[in-house]
């Protein structure tokens, strides 16, 4: 019997110890278990001022002049003197046809002025002197006649001899050709020894002054009536001259780095489509925009009173649209959907609907969380003296280690001599 009991006594204490270690690892468990911190985001509050409105529009770049280089003169090509893709200016010399056989011509036509020249003062001393013996009853009237018909023919003769001199020399200036305009002229479609003109013209290459360039755009009719309206209030911008400002941005641009102005609305709508065509003027000296360009335009086409803006970085955008990550009063993330304005060039952009000015908005740290979740928000100025106080931290951690580093190296090794 005692030795029962004893039995029932060791199982009784095991039973004990077991559950002992059980709730101590349970315990552990739960230490192991315990939630993560919230993650730490950072917080804006939205500003409020008066914006300017934008609107933008697509259209394409053209040149302001556009010039096609013909050969005008049949003959060989016998010089290119430009490269290819080079800014020439006007009156500068692009190609050479051969001359020689058009100064040949122009000789030619020289030596028959020169005949008609001296037939016409053959016929005007025969008139003279028939005229003469006329009055002595020497020659009859019908000689005098014919001796006027006869000089009235050699000044024709002059006449047409002059317009055949004038003629040749065209056609002799024609084989120099110079550029019509200053520009960017494309490469040669002709190369040297080739026959050019020959039955019909020859285009040799083409010149386009795109110094500035323009940007033609549509527009809708109820667009233009608003702009109108606001041109004439003095809400749009406008330059030193009085025209309208806008911007340009071309496919590989992210905004509008392009400065420039509008000049010209035309002078009527299309009735099939609605719209009305406008056109930008904008600085090109670098010649990074090109005739023919897909391009942005944007317009100002008013003001915003009191416009609510947040960080453009903020946004973010999904199937459903355009939305902000905002923060409530117990720190929990909420998914807002917004509709959005112009971007400024600060950075920010203008929110006309679902924001409020006391909305907390995360601008930096929307990876960390999700809508639902708990964060620790801090504002800008709480970032920026937490990272200062950690580098400080650093700083003397790292000056503490440097004195023990150096009595750890001092120190003799343990049974050294």
């Amino acid at each position: 019997m005692k030795m029962g009991k004893s039995r029932q006594a060791l199982i009784a204490l095991a039973l004990a110890a077991g559950l002992t270690l059980a709730v101590a690892g349970c315990d552990r468990g739960k230490e192991k278990m315990a939630a993560p911190p919230a993650p730490v985001v950072t917080v804006a509050t939205p500003v409020t001022r008066t914006v300017t409105d934008y609107a933008v529009y697509t259209g394409n770049t053209q040149a302001q002049f556009s010039v096609d280089i013909m050969a005008r003169v049949e003959g060989q090509l016998r010089s290119v003197n430009f490269d290819v893709g080079s800014h020439v200016k006007k009156g500068q010399l692009l190609f050479v046809i051969e001359p020689e056989p058009y100064m040949a011509k122009v000789d030619i036509a020289k030596a028959n002025q020169a005949v008609a020249q001296a037939q016409l003062q053959l016929a005007q001393a025969t008139l003279v002197r028939k005229e003469n013996a006329f009055k002595d009853r020497a020659v009859s009237e019908v000689d005098v006649i014919q001796a006027k018909a006869q000089e009235a023919e050699a000044q024709a003769q002059v006449q047409a001899a002059k317009a055949q001199l004038e003629r040749t020399r065209i056609d002799y200036g024609y084989t120099h050709i110079h550029a019509p305009i200053s520009g960017r002229v494309s490469r040669n479609l002709v190369d040297v020894g080739n026959l050019v003109g020959a039955g019909q013209t020859t285009k040799l290459t083409s010149i386009v002054m795109d110094d500035p360039i323009y940007a033609y755009f549509t527009v809708a009719e109820s667009d233009v009536m608003k702009y109108r309206a606001n041109q004439r209030d003095r809400e749009v911008p406008l330059n030193a001259q009085g025209y309208p400002l806008a911007s340009l941005g071309a496919a590989i641009d992210q905004d509008y780095p392009h400065k420039g102005y509008l000049d010209w609305i035309d002078n009527k709508v299309d009735p099939g489509t609605g719209t009305i065509q406008m056109r930008g003027v904008f600085p090109n000296s670098d010649g990074v925009l090109v005739p023919g360009l897909f391009v942005r335009v944007q317009v100002p086409v008013g003001v915003i009173k009191d416009a609510i803006l947040t960080e453009d970085r903020a946004l973010g955008r999904d199937q459903r649209g355009t939305y902000l990550l905002v923060v409530d009063q117990d720190n929990v993330v909420q998914y807002r959907p917004v509709e959005t304005g112009p971007v400024q060039t600060d950075g920010k952009i203008v929110i006309l609907k679902g924001l409020q000015l006391k909305d907390r908005v995360i601008i930096n740290g929307l990876q960390r969380v999700r809508p639902g979740a708990k964060c620790t928000p801090m504002t800008p100025e709480q970032v920026k003296q937490a990272q200062a106080a950690a580098r400080e931290k650093a700083m003397a951690q790292q000056k503490g280690k440097a004195p023990e580093a150096a009595a750890t190296k001092e120190k003799p090794a343990q049974g050294a001599k």
